[in-house]
C-alpha cells in the first residue's frame, strides 16, 4: 500500500521548514512543483520588497513621495509599504493583469498584484485628481481596500469636477488614512 503523500510546512525562529514524506504514487513530484513554485513566488516576493517602485513620471513620483510621507504621519512606515510595489506607471494603455483579467476600458488605473505594478491612464488630469488616484491605487495595492463612498478617495469614480480634491482634500485625506490605519 503506497504511502499518503504529506507536506508540512511550519516555520521556527525565522527559519523555514519543509517536511515532505515519501510516495509511490507519483504525487510527490508534483507536489514538489507546486511547492517549488509556491516557495520560489514567496521568496520573490519578500526580496522584491527591498527597494523603491520604478517610476516614468516625475509628478507620479512626487506624489508617491507625499504619500509615504502621510503613512508616516500616522505612525505606518510608508518607506517599508511603497516597496511592495515595483512600478507606478503612466501608460497610454492599461493592461490587462496577470491577475487582474478585468476589463481596462474606461478605467483610470489599475493595481495589478502579479506584476507588482500600478497602471495610471495618460490623460489630462489635474494635479489634485492625480493625486487622489494615485492614493487610490495604492489604497487597493497596499492595503486591500475597497471602492466605498461617494466622492471619497476610495469611491469607485475618480471625480472629474475640476478642483474638487484641491478644495476637499483637507477633508478627504484624515477618511482615507483612517481606512488604511484600520486595514493594517
Amino acid at each position: 500500500m503506497a504511502k499518503k503523500d504529506t507536506i508540512e510546512i511550519t516555520s521556527e525562529k525565522g527559519k523555514l521548514i519543509v517536511k515532505s514524506s515519501e510516495s509511490k504514487s507519483g504525487f510527490n513530484l508534483i507536489n514538489t512543483i507546486v511547492l517549488g513554485a509556491l516557495l520560489g513566488y514567496c521568496i520573490w516576493s519578500f526580496l522584491g520588497n527591498k527597494k523603491m517602485p520604478t517610476y516614468n513620471s516625475k509628478q507620479v513620483e512626487t506624489i508617491s513621495q507625499e504619500w509615504i510621507q502621510d503613512m508616516n504621519k500616522i505612525g505606518l512606515n510608508g518607506n517599508s509599504l511603497i516597496k511592495r510595489v515595483d512600478k507606478i506607471m503612466v501608460v497610454d494603455e492599461i493592461p490587462v493583469g496577470f491577475l487582474n483579467q478585468e476589463r481596462t476600458v474606461d478605467i483610470m488605473g489599475r493595481s495589478d498584484l502579479g506584476s507588482r505594478t500600478i497602471w495610471i491612464l495618460n490623460r489630462p488630469m489635474k494635479k489634485g485628481q492625480l493625486k487622489a488616484l494615485i492614493y487610490h491605487e495604492l489604497g487597493h495595492y497596499v492595503f486591500n481596500l475597497k471602492h466605498e463612498g461617494s466622492g471619497d478617495i476610495m469611491s469607485t469614480y475618480i471625480k472629474e469636477d475640476k478642483g474638487y480634491y484641491k478644495k476637499n482634500w483637507d477633508n478627504l485625506l484624515p477618511k482615507y488614512l483612517d481606512k488604511c490605519r484600520r486595514a493594517r
